[in-house]
C-alpha cells in the first residue's frame, strides 16, 4: 500500500540531530524527565502482549493475505476500554 502526499524523514534522519558515529562527537539534543504518574499511565494504557504464538499466527495470516478485520469487534473492544 502506497500513501501519497505524506513526506516524512526516514527514522534517524531528523534535521539537526546527528547519529552516533557520524561526526566523532555526540551531544544530546534534549533531556527529558518522565514523572512516575506518566509512567504509570503509559503502563496502564499499553496492551499486554505476551502470547508469542498468537502474534506469529497473526503475522502468518497477514503474510498469506487471509487476515480479516472485524470492525464491529474492534469497535466493541475500544468502547469497552473507555468504560
Amino acid at each position: 500500500m502506497k500513501i501519497n502526499g505524506i513526506h516524512r524523514a526516514p527514522p534517524g534522519t531528523l534535521p539537526g540531530v546527528k547519529r552516533a558515529g557520524t561526526s566523532g562527537t555526540q551531544t544530546p539534543a534534549a533531556k527529558v524527565a518522565v514523572s512516575k504518574e506518566a509512567k504509570a499511565l503509559a503502563e496502564a494504557r499499553s496492551p499486554a502482549v505476551s502470547d508469542a504464538a498468537k502474534i506469529a499466527r497473526l503475522a502468518q495470516a497477514i503474510a498469506r493475505g487471509d487476515f480479516m478485520v472485524d470492525a464491529e469487534h474492534i469497535a466493541d473492544r475500544m468502547l469497552g476500554e473507555e468504560r
